[in-house]
């Protein structure tokens, strides 16, 4: 029942300077400008059209130490600014039309530090990076009754990480990695009425995070592919008191790429979730009769192909 618009401006400039053989430095800006507007076409309660305008300046400094050709380590501080969408601006707890307007924009500043190299002539590639991130206004996911969803602002929260990832290619045509994730993402200051949930875990952030695949490829155009995944459980509410339990989960795909009277073909097959794991596959935070949990499908299995000389 409201027409709603919105501008954007976003210019950045970066630069990189060599002032040694093995250290580089970078420095840039960002300035992001958006003006929302909401014309209200349903005036039998009033005209409640609205505007907002947000804007900030985000800048970043990074550093690099080349120490040969397979090794390098960095650091990196920069900052970031994200505004509210329009849908999560326009549903007001109140059912009033117009914005939010006490839904503000997160404000995040980051320092990152890490080291990537190769070894074995470049058949082993690795990166290893922490980061400790300080986020202001972080948007929290809330529910009614009527299973509408709203927003409000955490005031401060503290999310750390380490991600740490190694591809390796043992021969031709066979390329194998193995990925992890920590997520240590806290609330360090949010109260809602006479609720304080500082010091608790922000729903929605699984804790660990592990990844394992690898594909091969024959002389004559046969692909194979398998990639395992395993989630650690995670709260799914502020108060920590429901969790989404850990699951893991098994793809495989076969593919063939051949030609036939020039046009290119591709027949392929697979199966996702290969064990058929009983899991979620995503997770509403915070959601009214603790209707959280959005189940994933069983085992799926899929056969298509594609043609087409651009393949």
């Amino acid at each position: 029942q409201q027409l709603e618009e919105v501008r954007s401006l976003a210019p950045f400039a970066q630069m990189t300077l060599t002032f040694h053989p093995r250290w580089l430095a970078t420095a840039g800006v960002r300035y992001d400008y958006y003006d929302f507007s909401a014309t209200d076409r349903f005036l039998s309660d009033g005209d409640q059209s609205g505007s907002r305008t947000l804007d900030a300046l985000s800048p970043m400094l990074g550093l690099t130490f080349v120490a040969s050709d397979e090794f390098n380590l960095y650091t990196n501080f920069s900052t970031a600014y994200q505004t509210p969408t329009t849908v999560e601006l326009s549903n007001r707890p109140t059912g009033e039309g117009g914005f939010n307007k006490d839904l503000n924009p997160e404000d995040l500043r980051n320092v990152e530090v890490g080291a990537r190299g190769t070894v074995g002539e470049g058949r082993v590639r690795y990166e290893l990076a922490a980061y400790f991130a300080t986020l202001d206004n972080a948007f929290v996911e809330f529910q009614r009754a009527d299973e509408q969803t709203f927003f409000r602002n955490a005031a401060k929260s503290s999310r750390n990480g380490l991600e740490a990832r190694i591809d390796w290619t043992p021969f031709s045509r066979t390329n194998t990695y193995l990925s992890y994730t920590h997520q240590d993402f806290t609330f360090t200051r949010f109260q809602t009425g006479t609720t304080d949930y500082s010091g608790n875990v922000e729903p929605g952030a699984p804790p660990h995070q592990l990844f394992l695949g690898g594909s091969y490829e024959t002389d004559f155009g046969l692909r194979a592919i398998g990639q395992f995944r395993w989630v650690d459980a995670y709260s799914v509410n502020n108060a920590n008191t429901a969790s989404n339990w850990s699951y893991k989960v098994m793809d495989v795909r076969l593919g063939w790429d051949t030609e036939w009277n020039g046009v290119r073909v591709r027949p392929f097959f697979g199966i996702d979730n290969l064990f058929g794991e009983r899991y979620n596959a995503s997770t509403i935070p915070n959601a009214f009769g603790r209707r959280y949990y959005e189940p994933a499908p069983g085992r799926e299995v899929y056969v298509g192909f594609r043609i087409g000389a651009g393949l």
